[in-house]
Formats: C-alpha cells, sequence, structure tokens
C-alpha cells in the first residue's frame, strides 16, 4: 500500500514538472527571437525573448541623407520597436533629403502659357524628380516616356519615398501638367501662396495647384496681356478682365478657337476695329506694329491706345456695338459723335486757356467714368470715341461766340486736307432746348464761321 502510494507521489511531482515546463516553454524561457538590422549595409543582430521590446541600433544619415522609415524583408513600411514575437531582418530607408528650393522644371510655351491640362511627357517629369531632390536622385527610366500615370512615377520615386508615401500616389491615367506640378511640389513640402491674379493666360488665378504649377515653370517666358483683343505672330487673341485667353467663344463677329486662336478671318486694308480696339493691316494683309499712320500710333501689340487702358477699355466698350451695326467708318464716326452728343449730363467744371492741350485723355476717362462733364469734356469723350476709329482727331481748346466764351470742340482734316469742326457739346445744348435743327457734325469752315470760332494765334 505503501509502495503504491509512494508511485502515486512520483508520478504527481513528474506530472507537475512536466507542466512547469510546458509553461515556461510557451513563455519563451527556453527560446529566442533574433532580430537582424541592416543600416547602410552594416548588419546587426539582436536577440532576444519573445514579447521583449529591442533596444533599435542607431541611423545617422549622412550628409544630404535622411532616414525615412525601417523595410521589412518585403520592402513594406515596418515598426521594429514593437514588441518581437519571430525573427524577423529590417532594413533601413535612408534617401538623399529633397531640395530646399524647387528650381523650375517646366517651360512655358511662345504665348507664356502654361498648359495646365495637357500631359506632361516622361522628360519633364524627369526633370521634375531631379529638381525636387537638387540633382542628387534621378528617375532616368522617366526620360523615354511619351506620358507618365501617377502610378508609374511613384514606381521611378522607389526609394526616395517611404513605401507608405509612394502608396498613397496611384491612377493609371497621364498625368497633366498640372497634376505633375502639384505631385512634386507635394512631395517636397513645397506650399506657395494662391495667386493674385492669373498666372498666365491660361490659368485662372483659383484654379486648385495654380501657385504650384506657376512655381514649376518659373518667371522665364511669362507673360500678360491687357484685357480685349491682342495679336500675336499673326493670330487674334482675345483676353477677358482676368488675364485669360477666351475659348470656343465668339466676340465682336470673332470666333476664338479651343486654344483661343482667331481662326478664318480677313480683313481688309486699312483701319480696323476689333471688339472695341483699333488695328491697322497694311496692304499684304498683315497687322502693323510700332507704327504710326494717319496720325494714329499703334504699339508692339499692334493696338491703338490713348495711353490710359482704363479709358481704352471704355472706349472700345462704346465702340464695338457701333462697329458691329456699321457698315462704313463714316458712319461709324457719325454713331460715336451721336454717343457723345446723347450719353452724358451737363455739369460745370473748370475751363482750359487758349491753345492749352493735353487734357484730353484725363478729361475724357472722367465723363465716360462719371457720366458728366462740361464741353471739355464732350469734345474729350469724342475725341477718344473719333481716334478708336482711326481718325486723327484733336482737342482743341479755346473760345467759341462772339463774347469768346471759353469752349472745348474737335477737329478732324478729311481726305482732301480740310479741317472740319465737330460740336457735340453744344449741338446737345440746343437740343435740350428743343432745337433740332442745328447739325454741327463735320462741319466746314464756313458753316463753323457762324459760331466763331476760335483758336488762338
Amino acid at each position: 500500500m505503501r509502495k503504491k502510494k509512494l508511485l502515486q507521489g512520483f508520478f504527481l511531482a513528474a506530472a507537475a514538472v512536466c507542466l512547469a515546463l510546458t509553461v515556461a516553454a510557451r513563455a519563451g524561457a527556453f527560446s529566442r527571437v533574433t532580430l537582424r538590422f541592416t543600416v547602410a549595409g552594416e548588419l546587426s543582430v539582436c536577440e532576444l525573448r519573445p514579447g521583449e521590446t529591442p533596444q533599435l541600433p542607431a541611423v545617422q544619415p549622412g550628409e544630404g541623407e535622411r532616414f525615412l522609415c525601417w523595410l521589412d524583408a518585403e520592402g513594406n513600411e515596418a515598426d521594429p520597436s514593437l514588441p518581437a514575437e519571430r525573427d524577423a531582418s529590417y532594413t533601413a530607408l535612408i534617401a538623399p533629403v529633397t531640395a530646399t528650393e524647387l528650381e523650375p522644371w517646366l517651360e512655358r510655351d511662345g504665348l507664356g502659357r502654361l498648359l495646365p491640362d495637357e500631359r506632361v511627357s516622361g522628360a519633364e517629369l524627369s526633370a521634375g524628380v531631379e529638381a525636387l531632390f537638387d540633382g542628387a536622385f534621378s528617375a532616368p527610366g522617366l526620360s523615354s516616356m511619351e506620358s507618365v500615370t501617377a502610378s508609374e512615377l511613384a514606381a521611378a520615386l522607389t526609394g526616395a519615398f517611404s513605401p507608405d508615401t509612394l502608396d498613397a500616389i496611384y491612377g493609371d491615367e497621364p498625368l497633366t501638367r498640372l497634376e505633375a506640378a502639384r505631385l512634386i511640389t507635394g512631395l517636397g513640402g513645397f506650399s506657395y501662396p494662391a495667386p493674385e491674379s492669373a498666372p498666365a493666360p491660361d490659368l485662372a488665378a483659383d484654379t486648385p495647384g495654380a501657385a504650384a504649377l506657376a512655381a514649376c515653370a518659373g518667371e522665364e517666358g511669362a507673360a500678360s496681356y491687357a484685357p480685349g483683343p491682342v495679336i500675336i505672330d499673326g493670330a487674334f487673341y482675345y483676353v477677358d478682365e482676368d488675364g485669360l485667353f477666351v475659348t470656343d467663344s465668339e466676340i465682336g463677329g470673332m470666333y476664338f478657337g479651343p486654344d483661343g486662336s482667331c481662326t478664318g478671318e480677313e480683313f481688309e486694308p486699312g483701319f480696323v476695329n476689333i471688339a472695341g480696339y483699333l488695328y491697322y493691316v497694311n496692304e499684304d494683309g498683315e497687322f502693323v506694329f510700332d507704327e504710326t499712320v494717319d496720325g494714329i500710333a499703334l504699339g508692339p501689340d499692334g493696338r491703338y491706345s490713348s495711353g490710359n487702358t482704363e479709358l481704352d477699355a471704355l472706349v472700345a466698350e462704346v465702340l464695338a456695338p457701333i462697329c458691329a451695326e456699321s457698315e462704313t467708318r463714316d458712319e461709324m464716326l457719325r454713331a460715336a459723335y451721336e454717343y457723345a452728343r446723347d450719353s452724358f449730363e451737363y455739369l460745370r467744371r473748370s475751363y482750359y486757356s487758349v491753345g492749352e492741350t493735353g487734357w484730353e485723355v484725363e478729361e475724357a476717362y472722367t465723363m465716360f467714368s462719371t457720366g458728366r462733364g462740361n464741353c471739355y469734356n464732350y469734345a474729350a469723350a469724342f475725341w477718344a470715341l473719333a481716334r478708336g476709329l482711326g481718325y486723327d482727331a484733336v482737342a482743341v481748346s479755346g473760345t467759341m461766340g462772339w463774347d469768346y466764351e471759353p469752349h472745348g470742340w474737335v477737329t478732324i482734316v478729311n481726305a482732301e486736307g480740310e479741317r472740319l469742326t465737330y460740336d457735340c457739346e453744344t449741338e446737345m445744348a440746343y437740343r435740350r432746348d428743343g432745337e433740332y435743327g442745328k447739325d454741327m457734325f463735320a462741319m466746314n469752315r464756313w458753316y463753323a464761321a457762324g459760331w466763331n470760332y476760335y483758336y488762338g494765334a
């Protein structure tokens, strides 16, 4: 009996020992976890019990380098600082630092456009990657590609950014220049303030990413154009108030296509008014630039300007419908005269000395912007309209009547060399008082003599 009890005790003790050993084994008392760390080609090994937290090796990137993350054996982003559970290998991902300032890598076209919706080429994106890392990292595989998708760009950047960062860049559609600029600047952590005005004639200021695209292109080749029609390389474009080319639209009888250019338009030699702005076509059918024709100075854009762009825009707004509704220049001039006669209110203002000049632009702008003025303002308004039609009009400050009252009017010399007088303010006064029989448009010297216009010595 006693022997039996001893055997039972022995087996119970043995069972207890086995259980303890099993628990200890499961707890890792008799096992080790091996972690291997590779930093810049140097291997270090760490052995510890399961569940223990490893002491990670120091990572000290060299000059111009940055530590991004740890990669596991499959190349995925990993966190080896967590409690160890099994053998594993980790590699420190070290990449070049990104540039502190992004050098321009996109080019504008000859018109200063940024072409935001056009596909970016592989060569362009390759240059963008070079700029992103200030030349310390390149993606040569991109340069031969006609177009590049987001996923292809991400693949080309392998090793330069963490896998998680690159996984967020995906897409199978070719990138546009705008999309590429946003990706490159975003990867570099660059931010730019929203532009106050259109950075290019084909990119609105409020377009998301406009500042990024403008920064990637820089200022070289940038161009801005005054509102209205402009001639560039022999083609017409129309610029709206925001500085953008109008596309797929008809303005003033001219159709501006998808690229903003006007096609299929031919003009007879001579002055031509387009959407209210004045140009000149020579005998060869070419627009004239930087020349004075019949007293009208045409600028480098081929357009006549009074010297005040705000006045030019107000005049163009008036002349555009006049020119559209009239067939001949004489009809346009008559309509412009009647507009100046009938569209404003008289307001007493200061006078000018006899023979004084240089007041026309200011007084014309005052009249068009306020709608009120005296004889000088009426004269200046018609002067601006007439010159906007190609007439070498002259605003005169002199006297009128036998009491020699200060007065302003306009003269134009006709094709026969005769000086004609235009006095829309005096005719307005007659009509205001109910007398409609006076026609003071293009008065010859004998008819004008009845009002005793005096020009001074």
